[in-house]
């Protein structure tokens, strides 16, 4: 009887060894560790390990696409933390004067961020003074040589995707209640051209320019742009693609490129 009783005791002990086995086998999980966060990540979360996953408290820039027609924040370290669909100016090319319907292209800042709730516009449709037009808040941009440029809201959220606006960059409501707080004063915004902006443009700049022409040997590469009217340095530099430092360089002679004349001629390469 005892050998019997010690045989059956060695077969539930045997049992329970490979019960406890198993289970550890199939309900194993990636441990975490100080020394490869990274790898137990991609073990545990849904997103693809190249997925962008920015982080919303160290947002870094603002890039504004007229092709793509959205709005993204990056983090400090480059990586997506939104992206929105925008609505932007309703003329084609790069802003040059007041009042042209023309979202401006370049590098800019963040200036002030503004309650807007109350602020009312005319559209010049017929339909008068629309209150909370602007959504929640007016996000200004510092665009020189042009002001009343901002990142805001809007009454019509059918407009959002198209080009609707008198030159500003137009965001559904709630997008823009989700980005204000991620947004700070001085805060860099580039706002990127489109192929058809980049073509308008070349329309104008076809019949401003003077045919190229070099000079001296050391120049033969030298391109020559005439100012035309709504011309402004900006507008110029982002046309033949420079930084406005480069465009000073190439011009010593120009007390103030900002200050361009009609019918001068500036060297842009």
């Amino acid at each position: 009887m005892k050998r019997i009783i010690a045989f059956i005791l060695i077969i539930l002990s045997a049992w329970a060894v490979f019960e406890i086995t198993a289970a550890s086998d199939s309900d194993q999980l990636p441990i975490l560790t100080d020394t490869d966060p990274d790898a137990a990540y991609t073990s545990l979360s849904s997103p693809a390990a190249d997925t962008p996953q920015g982080d919303a408290s160290r947002p870094g820039r603002i890039v504004v696409s007229k092709q793509s027609m959205t709005l993204t924040l990056f983090d400090t370290d480059g990586r997506v933390i939104c992206r929105f669909p925008i609505a932007c100016g309703r003329n084609l090319g790069n802003k040059s004067r007041v009042g042209d319907m023309k979202t401006p292209e370049g590098d800019f800042t963040v200036q002030q961020i503004q309650p807007s709730s109350t602020w009312t516009h005319d559209f010049g449709d017929g339909k008068g003074e629309i209150k909370g037009c602007y959504g929640n808040w007016f996000i200004r941009l510092k665009t020189p040589p042009h002001t009343g440029i901002g990142i805001h809201g809007t009454h019509d959220p059918s407009s959002i995707g198209t080009r609707a606006t008198e030159g500003c960059i137009r965001l559904h409501n709630a997008d823009l209640d989700s980005l204000k707080p991620m947004v700070r004063v001085g805060m860099p915004v580039h706002i990127e051209t489109s192929d058809a902006d980049r073509k308008q443009d070349g329309k104008r700049y076809e019949t401003a320019n003077d045919t190229p022409q070099t000079s001296t040997a050391d120049d033969a590469d030298a391109l020559w742009h005439t100012v035309a009217s709504g011309d402004t340095a900006s507008a110029i530099v982002a046309h033949y693609g420079i930084r406005l430092a480069r465009l000073k360089e190439l011009n010593p002679d120009i007390a103030n490129i900002d200050r361009l004349s009609l019918g001068q001629r500036i060297r842009v390469r």
